[in-house]
């Protein structure tokens, strides 16, 4: 006799919250500047992690200008650093 199939059509694996049925994954987007372009990446974390993120770039973003990016390359080339790649500027 053969086995039916297992439906996985409704399987998640670790989501918080399921995914709005017309969400579409996170594009990349180039944004332009008179410096290098960024690049958009979109990644999940924690709800922790993204509040203990908050708060630490509103404490050295004290004069306004918003210091997130700067955090995240920061924290990028530490681990470049880790795993012996060179770091970006």
């Amino acid at each position: 006799m053969a086995r039916k199939a297992a439906d996985l059509s409704q399987f998640q694996v670790n989501v918080e919250a399921a995914p709005a049925e017309d969400a579409s994954p996170p594009r990349q987007r180039v944004r332009s500047s008179s410096a290098t372009p960024l690049i958009t990446k979109g990644f999940r974390v924690k709800p922790e992690a993204a509040r203990q993120f908050d708060m630490l770039k509103a404490e050295v973003s004290g004069n306004g200008k918003d210091k997130g990016p700067a955090l995240i390359a920061e924290a990028l080339n530490l681990l470049f650093q880790k795993y012996g790649k060179p770091q970006v500027g």
